[in-house]
C-alpha cells in the first residue's frame, strides 16, 4: 500500500464516521424534540388541572397549595427550556402529588362545612325543643293552678 492509498482510506473512514455521528446526533435531537413536546403537553395539562382545582375550591381552603403548584409548574417550564428533562419529570411528579393533596383538602373542607351546617341545624332543633319543654312546663303549671281554683 502506498501513502496515497492509506490517506484515501483514512479520509473515507473519517467521512463515514462523521456522517454516522451526524445521523446519530440528528436522531437524538429529534427524540429530544419529541420528548420536549411531550413534557410541554404534560405541563400544559397540569396547568389546566390547576385551574380546575382552583375553581373547585369554593371555600379557598387550598389556595396556598395551588399557588405552590403554580410555582412548581413555572419551574418545570424553565427546566424544560433548559432541556433538563429528568428534573421536569420530577417536578411533574411533585405536581401530581400536590394535585391529589389539594383534591383531598377541598373534599375535607366541604365535608367540614357540611358538618358545621348540620351541627347548626341540630343546635337550632335543640333550642326549639328546650323552648317547647319550657312551654309544656308552663302549661302544666297553669293547668294545675286552674284546677286548684276550680275545686
Amino acid at each position: 500500500m502506498t501513502y496515497q492509498n492509506t490517506s484515501g482510506i483514512a479520509m473515507r473512514v473519517l467521512v463515514t464516521g462523521s456522517l454516522t455521528l451526524g445521523i446519530v446526533c440528528a436522531r437524538a435531537s429529534v427524540a429530544t424534540a419529541g420528548e420536549a413536546d411531550d413534557l410541554q403537553r404534560m405541563i400544559d395539562q397540569e396547568r389546566s388541572s390547576t385551574n380546575d382545582l382552583e375553581r373547585l375550591d369554593e371555600r379557598r381552603a387550598a389556595q396556598e397549595e395551588v399557588t405552590i403548584m403554580r410555582v412548581w409548574l413555572d419551574e418545570a417550564w424553565r427546566q424544560r427550556s433548559e432541556q433538563n428533562y429528568d428534573e421536569v419529570r420530577e417536578v411533574l411528579q411533585r405536581c401530581d402529588a400536590q394535585a391529589e393533596m389539594i383534591r383531598q383538602k377541598i373534599l375535607a373542607a366541604k365535608a367540614s362545612a357540611q358538618a358545621a351546617e348540620k351541627e347548626a341545624g341540630v343546635k337550632v332543633a335543640r333550642s326549639k325543643i328546650e323552648k317547647l319543654k319550657q312551654q309544656i312546663q308552663q302549661a302544666t303549671i297553669e293547668k294545675a293552678r286552674l284546677e286548684a281554683r276550680g275545686k
